[in-house]
């Protein structure tokens, strides 16, 4: 009895001996860690406010300093989002493209992952292949498909090759044409990212299960899509963010593959912020419609998480 007491005598003891050490290791830790926070502070919050403050006035680069700009109040906004026709046109392309470039890569990349659940000949030498595009810069992609989809490139010879007669379409003079090759890259380039996601989820399935559906006389179609493919759902969703945050950049591309056009037909809406800025020099007003985004983007990262926090909450219960 007395050397039970004696320990839970001394736990306590034990247990403050530790916070104070604690405390006292944390101190140093903090003051070295203060000076790279302060500069992470000033690089990303000063920009962010410089640029808020500049979204509720008039100013632009002919105007003087930003401190003599008249402020507008929310006249940019309101501008955006009732009477500029091009911006709400920008944000529906840009959801509908990330929509079917989401749709596609999340197929093929979970395609891809069941196949390399088996093991095979080559099987190293092929998942190095294909990650590879996911790590070429988005403008070396953009180039490379401009020059692949040109009139006399190697699309429409290859095309011409198999269809046995001449094809040859303006791919960046035709809307849909055009449309289609920013979705074919987009999906070329970002596909390996579903793959290699989705194959970590895949790895990480626990088998029991998925034994216990094998036992009880299940399909493996049946065991794929109701034991398997719900078990994955928080990573798919953590796929789906990942994907939909690089969808609203969506710039370098577009840039070097189509400019926009023809017309304003592939305009996404961070080209149409990049033109108000740097062609127009409607800097406020381009400030304004990056903030719109920034929090449209907020509000769809979060309804996409929902799913997940809900499931959390329900394990801690």
């Amino acid at each position: 009895m007395d050397v039970i007491a004696s320990s839970t005598t001394e736990r306590p003891a034990d247990a403050r001996s530790l916070s104070i050490s604690a405390k006292r290791t944390a101190s140093p830790v903090r003051f070295l860690a203060a000076p790279g926070q302060i500069v992470s502070l000033i690089v990303l919050v000063l920009p962010l406010l410089v640029a808020l403050y500049m979204s509720f006035t008039n100013w632009t680069p002919t105007r003087g300093s930003l401190l003599n700009a008249s402020f507008v109040g929310f006249d940019n906004y309101a501008e955006l989002l009732i009477y500029d026709t091009r911006f709400l046109e920008a944000v529906v392309r840009t959801f509908l493209i990330g929509a079917v470039c989401l749709s596609l890569e999340f197929v093929l990349g979970l395609g891809l992952a069941v196949i390399f659940l088996r093991e095979f000949r080559g099987k190293a030498v092929l998942f190095s292949a294909f990650l590879t595009p996911m790590m070429i810069l988005p403008v070396v992609v953009g180039y490379t498909f401009w020059m692949l989809f040109q009139s006399n490139g190697p699309i429409n010879q290859m095309i011409t090759l198999f269809a046995g007669q001449s094809f040859a379409p303006e791919w960046f003079r035709s809307a849909p044409f055009a449309v289609a090759t920013v979705i074919v890259t987009e999906v070329w380039h970002w596909t390996p990212l579903f793959f290699l996601i989705l194959l970590s989820g895949l790895n990480a399935v626990p088998q029991n299960p998925v034994r216990a559906a094998v036992i009880l006389g299940a399909s493996p179609r049946e065991v794929f899509w109701r034991v398997i493919l719900p078990m994955l759902k928080p990573v798919i969703v953590v796929a789906f963010v990942i994907r939909s945050m690089e969808i609203i950049k969506l710039f370098d591309e577009v840039f070097m593959l189509t400019r926009g056009g023809p017309g304003s037909s592939t305009e996404t809406i961070s080209l149409y912020i990049y033109k108000l800025a740097f062609n127009d020099f409607q800097l406020a007003y381009g400030a304004a419609a990056a903030f719109l985004v920034l929090i449209g983007t907020l509000f769809l990262i979060n309804s996409m998480l929902l799913p997940i926090r809900e499931q959390l909450l329900k394990e801690r219960r």
